[in-house]
């Protein structure tokens, strides 16, 4: 190899030997590293934390279809009905230096069919009846926010189920029995004690709690023959007015290996509006002065839950007694809804019992009516519910209620006051008992199919009312009622 040849190799060996120096030099762009979805086992089965955040959630939900057939008193009346649930949540937590900061959200759509109609999600405001020839009446769409709430420390802000409640209809399907199933908007805290006792004070929205007022005549109206008129048009009554005061609600608790047990309690304020005149009627108009004194309504609550786990693991029984005068939805608030809106009664659009009657003060010797008072009735029930696993995949379900109201005296009084008030009052001193049972198989996991029966008996005393079961005729007059309903239910969660 001669020189000319050497120098021309060593001069190729420099260049690429500098050239491969100034590619390790130059910048190279990398893939961005690939966010991975990882489980959050620290926070439960289900949860993950959202990429990028140190936060954990659970997203679920659950579709459910119900039929339904009941006792039908009229050829005009639904026999059958149908309803189908979608329901999403979400479940958001994070592990921060001051504690577990929680934010839950559940959303619930409902379409209601026939018999299964529940005036009483037009009360509370989250059903829009259906308007057409053939649904006016016989069917509902309901969007029901039914949780959205924040937990931090020990306060629970938002809406969620009341924390007077207890045994809530837990294992019934069309829920019959005594007792208060509420959701509410509030602000609450509990405190833990340690042992297993706990106690929560809480803030709650009354509007939901009022099951209006009986009596809808106002002062300044006469007696004619001892009779106070009912004029034809008139709109003139006393009602609920703006929300004075929130229901306080308090609770004790112990929870153990054995079970639970909780003594809760509520105060809510009866408030009446101003008098509104009606055609026909004195121009009084809106007259506070007219206007009865706010009087407060309160409930009290007893309830244990009783593992059974020596008949079956899973088993358990739950006990509960409710006292309330003045607020009956603090026991009442379990209804079934069957039949059609407008009347007061178990499922309709107003309420069963009233939170008070209005009871003339006094009556000029013209017989005209210069007030009224509040007077409260009193509502008192039991409730017993058992759960019993035959099988890891049968369980069924046993149900027993009974509720005893009863009428202040001065409101049932008859050609008094120179005739007083007609009371709309569907259930003066009402007697109602339930009983009720259900299986639901679960061949996989959180799939449920299931079939319920419940008997239902009512009757007044204090002569003949208006009926008070949502699927009896309008107006039809009775002194006791019996009703038969079943359900079939299919359900998935997720």
């Amino acid at each position: 190899m001669n020189i000319k040849t050497r120098l021309l190799m060593a001069t190729a060996a420099g260049i690429a030997t500098v050239s491969g120096a100034q590619a390790a030099d130059l910048p190279s762009k990398k893939a961005a590293p690939v966010e991975y979805v990882r489980v959050c086992s620290t926070m439960g089965a289900g949860f993950f934390y959202i990429p990028g955040t140190d936060t954990c959630i659970r997203v679920g939900g659950r579709a459910a279809y119900e039929f339904q057939y009941g006792t039908p008193f009229a050829r005009n009346d639904a026999t059958t009905g149908s309803r189908t649930t979608g329901r999403i949540y979400m479940d958001a937590r994070t592990a921060t230096e001051y504690g577990l900061v929680r934010a839950y959200v559940r959303v619930d759509v409902r379409r209601r069919i026939g018999q299964i109609y529940s005036g009483s999600q037009q009360r509370t405001g989250i059903a829009f009846t259906g308007t057409s020839v053939d649904y006016a009446g016989q069917a509902q769409t309901t969007v029901d926010l039914n949780r959205a709430f924040v937990q931090f420390g020990g306060i629970t802000a938002g809406r969620t189920q009341s924390f007077y409640d207890f045994y809530s209809g837990d294992l019934e399907y069309v829920g019959t029995t005594a007792g208060s199933a509420l959701v509410n908007n509030l602000l609450a805290y509990t405190a833990t004690f340690g042992s297993g006792f706990s106690a929560t004070l809480s803030m709650e929205d009354s509007v939901e709690r009022r099951s209006g007022f009986s009596g809808p005549f106002g002062p300044g109206v006469a007696a004619v023959g001892g009779v106070v008129p009912a004029i034809a048009g008139n709109t003139a009554s006393y009602a609920y007015t703006g929300e004075g005061m929130p229901d306080v609600v308090a609770n004790l608790r112990y929870d153990s290996g054995w079970g639970s047990v909780q003594l809760s309690g509520a105060l809510h304020q009866d408030r009446v509006g101003a008098y509104y005149a009606g055609p026909g009627l004195p121009a009084i108009g809106l007259n506070n002065g007219n206007s009865p004194d706010a009087k407060y309504g309160w409930a009290a609550n007893l309830g244990a839950k009783i593992n059974l786990p020596m008949l079956s693991p899973g088993d358990a029984l739950y006990l509960q007694g409710t006292y309330t005068k003045g607020a009956p939805s603090y026991i009442l608030s379990n209804p079934f809804g069957t039949g059609k809106p407008g009347n007061w009664n178990f499922g309709g659009a107003g309420a069963l019992i009233p939170d008070a009657y209005l009871v003339p003060t006094s009556v000029d010797g013209a017989g005209v009516i210069n007030g009224y008072n509040l007077s409260q009735p009193t509502v008192w029930g039991l409730t017993a519910a058992m759960l019993h696993y035959w099988t890891p995949t049968i369980r069924q379900a046993f149900l027993a209620s009974y509720i005893k109201s009863d009428t202040p005296t001065a409101a049932t009084i008859s050609g008094g006051f120179a005739g007083g008030p007609t009371y709309t009052n569907r259930a003066r001193d009402l007697t109602y008992w339930t009983l009720g049972t259900n299986v639901t198989w679960s061949p996989i996991k959180d799939l449920d199919i299931g079939a319920e029966v419940n008997y239902i008996h009512a009757n007044v005393n204090g002569g003949l009312s208006q009926s008070f079961i949502a699927t009896d005729p309008t107006g039809l007059s009775v002194r006791n009622d019996s009703i038969w309903n079943t359900r079939l239910k299919i359900q998935r969660d997720f």
